[in-house]
């Protein structure tokens, strides 16, 4: 593998955390990202990276799960692959709207069980409502995604071409 390609992997890696979650996470991701192949084993992911059997599985049903990649076997073949997820973006973004909503009725209950109002109620009062408010508007920006990527894609291509000259 390329110095440039593990620098790549190492970036991801560290852009991962900044979305709050592990650097492992983001640098298998980087690795699927770059890799030649469409799907590759546990082996070479393990391999490629140099980390643990232990931090390559607890990571991969992490990203399976967030439905970033996903599990797929090939005939004739006892391993599992892994490969870029075909989840659509406003669907991995669904998944996270159902999430701001568990997390906005959590804190709503918390502060129903407070019985005071206070600093900490008010703040949790911000927060729920900020979530609950935060989903719906996620779910407009999903919407108008999808009207527009088209055009959004082709902007984004230009640009980056231009930038490239």
């Amino acid at each position: 593998m390329t110095e440039e390609k593990l620098q790549y992997i190492e970036e991801a890696g560290i852009a991962f955390e900044l979305f709050g979650m592990t650097r492992m996470a983001g640098r298998i991701l980087g690795y699927l990202i770059i890799c030649d192949k469409e799907s590759v084993s546990f082996n070479e992911i393990m391999e490629a990276l140099k980390a643990s059997k232990g931090s390559i599985s607890g990571t991969t049903k992490q990203l399976i799960h967030v439905g970033f990649i996903e599990p797929v076997s090939l005939p004739g073949d006892r391993k599992t692959y892994y490969r870029i997820s075909n989840m659509q973006v406003g669907s991995i973004l669904q998944e996270r709207i159902k999430l701001y909503e568990k997390f906005s009725e959590v804190l709503e209950k918390g502060r129903r069980l407070r019985l005071k109002e206070d600093r900490v109620a008010s703040w949790t009062l911000e927060v729920a409502s900020f979530y609950m408010w935060l989903g719906k508007e996620v779910d407009q920006v999903i919407k108008k995604w999808e009207r527009e990527k088209e055009e959004v894609i082709k902007t984004y291509t230009e640009n980056n071409e231009s930038r490239k000259k």
